[in-house]
């Protein structure tokens, strides 16, 4: 679990009695956190359900499909699989734009056929207390809202945590 310095900053600049509840506090049971792996599009954090994921790696290139809808970015070759390769700018609404070099794929577990999403980078894994997740943002159009379980503040700022099984039937 990441220690944020500013909560231990703030809490060692007050009274003694609050130092004693925090550590009454810690002897509490802990809560099931649920991990997330945040990435990023553009300056937005994002995460995936870490149990879903299957492999997180550099992309290094995308075999368009002619036809295809935008929200599939093409083929990509993962150790000798051909994986289907969505677009979360896409997905998501965001305005296109070509992946960057340092780019990431992220494969997915559990569906029928290999997919996986291509993303900027890679910020953190994020242990996450589901009873501190909010709901969506209320500036997102309600179709995207739709794809998010809801949404909770990291240490880059606010992360919207994808349903992945929503945001995949959106491509069906």
């Amino acid at each position: 679990m990441d220690i944020d310095d500013t909560n231990v900053e703030a809490l060692s600049a007050e009274e003694p009695t609050a130092l004693a509840h925090a550590q009454t506090d810690a002897a509490a049971p802990d809560v099931e956190r649920v991990p997330w792996l945040g990435f990023f599009l553009g300056d937005d954090v994002y995460g995936l359900p870490l149990g879903q994921l299957r492999e997180v790696a550099r992309l290094n290139g995308v075999r368009r499909i002619p036809g295809a809808p935008a929200r599939v970015a093409g083929l990509v070759n993962l150790r000798g699989e051909i994986v289907c390769a969505l677009d979360a700018r896409a997905m998501l609404g965001l305005a296109p734009q070509q992946p960057a070099a340092g780019a990431f794929f992220v494969a997915f577990r559990g569906f029928p056929d290999p997919l996986g999403v291509i993303v900027d980078s890679i910020t953190d894994i994020y242990a996450i207390d589901p009873d501190e997740i909010e709901p969506p943002l209320e500036a997102w159009t309600a179709e995207r809202a739709a794809l998010f379980v809801g949404v909770a503040r990291v240490k880059e700022g606010v992360i919207g945590l994808l349903d992945l099984h929503r945001m995949i039937g959106v491509t069906s």
